[in-house]
């Protein structure tokens, strides 16, 4: 029995807890890096999980382990803190997607991978 794990659950667990890092001018880096330009500091923070969507598409022709989701929207939200991030828009017709569009980040599952199933969950935004 062959498992797979996707890289980023080993490599930047940061991810699901939408855990970020912010200089002292006030920019934010998500996920937090090792070390920031300038060699300057940075102090942990915890990014907000409501903003509005800035742009999106609709995925019609997808990856084979999204094939069964198509169509869908996907799009860069912006979070109230000002952070951005690209996410798949979950529970919503893609014909009333729209920019400027309320949404929440939620813990959800992305796919099942390989003929084991193996299950990868991360987060995907939702209407408010």
């Amino acid at each position: 029995m062959k498992i797979r794990s996707p890289r980023y659950n080993r490599e930047i667990p940061q991810r699901y807890r939408l855990e970020a890092a912010k200089d002292v001018e006030g920019r934010i880096y998500f996920p937090p890096r090792v070390s920031y330009p300038g060699g300057e500091k940075a102090e942990p923070i915890r990014l907000s999980n409501r903003g509005k969507v800035i742009t999106y598409t609709v995925i019609h022709v997808a990856p084979a382990e999204y094939s069964d989701l198509t169509p869908y929207p996907v799009g860069i939200i912006e979070l109230d803190d000002g952070a951005r991030i690209t996410a798949q828009i979950a529970d919503v017709d893609p014909a009333k997607v729209h920019i400027g569009m309320r949404v929440k980040v939620e813990f959800r599952l992305l796919r099942a991978e390989g003929e084991e199933g193996l299950l990868c969950y991360g987060y995907k935004v939702v209407p408010e």
